[in-house]
């Protein structure tokens, strides 16, 4: 049974291959980013840095241990003429000292954990609008393609009309004038799609995989939801405002260290003589140069004043930025129901009658032209409105911090 798996998905895979190309959905192209992406990574490895630092914030220091030689002779050079001397030496830091620190590798760590869930949410955001992007230009390619048939067929019919008289030559040539530049439209956006590709596989860390192809149709929900909750929800969830939340609490901390820095730090130490008794010492750190500890818990305050300062703006941002994305899903939505109930079906329509109506003469071909172009131009912009939807969206998840799908 075993076998029979690893053979099916070798074979899978070599028929993939062989096609060159592999059909990618928006969610597995965002699960893979997560997996693969250098900046998530790096991000990952700095976070796992910070939490690391944590623990070693209430460890005591090293202790010293030493040998020393007492009470030497005059003009000796032999050391065993002394006593000999066993020493071990223990700092204590003011517990104070030990708790700040402990707070900023603490409030450091969860900085690095919102930054790391913003990076997330930054690369999933940049792989749904990479991904949208080279959607639109799939459709965009199929439009064109449908588009230059249907002017073949137009063509066609110049020709014929015009070998019989029925219309001038001017039709003849105009079709075929607009039927090359439809060819280059066409090549064009395929040397477009090969960048938009490439920018994907970026995202995805697959540079040399196989050609990526987009779902035939984007899975989008129907209805929006509130811009009040997405703006409280913006406002109590975003990343970049609770990383910016932990810097704060980093800088209390920090202001908390400098205080304490006016406390002594404690040293024990004790000898052992070899031949005879021992000797106990404690002493303790004087801090005399008190300016430094003023000037220290002043420049915390300072940071943490400007750092405040950027949380609130950050803030004001992030409503206008909820704001903008909310009209921009809602009018693009508003214009894909349009397209696709009403615009699309009888541009279709059209199409398919004035086609047979300039066959029996009814219309010119001007008018054909005309026709041709507006069913065009509705088709992209059904998908251009799609990809604006999706794009709103995927940023309103970034937003509110919402995990990525």
């Amino acid at each position: 049974m075993l076998k029979l798996l690893k053979s099916s998905i070798i074979l899978i895979v070599f028929l993939c291959s062989a096609a060159g190309a592999r059909e990618l959905s928006l969610s597995a192209a965002v699960k893979a980013a997560v997996l693969n992406n250098p900046e998530i990574a790096a991000s990952k490895s700095s976070l796992d840095a910070a939490k690391a630092k944590v623990p070693q914030m209430i460890s005591l220091q090293d202790p010293r241990i030493g040998l020393g030689y007492e009470q030497i002779p005059s003009g000796s050079r032999n050391l065993e003429d002394g006593m000999k001397m066993y020493t071990v030496q223990q700092m204590l830091m003011f517990p104070g000292k030990i708790y700040a620190d402990y707070r900023m590798a603490a409030n450091e760590a969860a900085m690095f954990d919102r930054r790391y869930k913003t990076k997330i949410l930054e690369i999933s955001s940049a792989v749904k609008t990479a991904y949208y992007d080279l959607f639109y230009v799939d459709r965009s390619v199929g439009i064109l393609k449908e588009v230059k048939e249907l002017l073949e067929q137009i063509k066609k019919s110049a020709v014929s009309r015009y070998t019989v008289g029925a219309v001038p030559q001017t039709d003849a040539l105009l079709a075929n004038i607009e039927y090359m530049v439809m060819s280059n439209e066409l090549r064009i956006m395929r040397q477009e799609r090969e960048v938009k590709e490439s920018e994907l596989k970026s995202l995805l860390n697959q540079i040399d995989a196989a050609s990526i192809e987009t779902s035939a149709a984007l899975t989008l929900p129907g209805d929006i939801g509130k811009e009040d909750d997405f703006r409280n929800d913006a406002l109590a969830q975003r990343p970049e405002l609770l990383e910016m939340k932990a810097q704060i609490e980093v800088k209390d901390a920090q202001s908390l260290r400098s205080k304490m820095e006016f406390f002594p730090d404690l040293e024990l130490g004790a000898k052992k003589r070899v031949s005879d008794g021992w000797d106990a010492m404690i002493s303790l750190s004087v801090p005399l140069y008190f300016w430094k500890q003023g000037y220290g818990i002043s420049a915390s305050a300072s940071e943490k004043n400007a750092l405040e300062a950027s949380y609130k703006n950050m803030k004001n941002m992030t409503i206008a930025e909820v704001k903008e994305a909310t009209v921009m899903a809602n009018t693009a939505l508003q214009a894909v129901r349009l397209y696709e109930k009403g615009i699309i079906p009888q541009s279709l329509s059209a199409v398919k009658v004035s086609l047979s109506a300039y066959k029996s003469g009814k219309i010119d071909f001007q008018t054909v032209l005309q026709i041709e172009k507006t069913y065009k131009e509705a088709k992209l912009k059904l998908y251009e409105s799609q990809v604006k939807y999706g794009k709103a969206l995927a940023k309103l998840e970034r937003l509110t911090g919402k995990a990525p799908e």
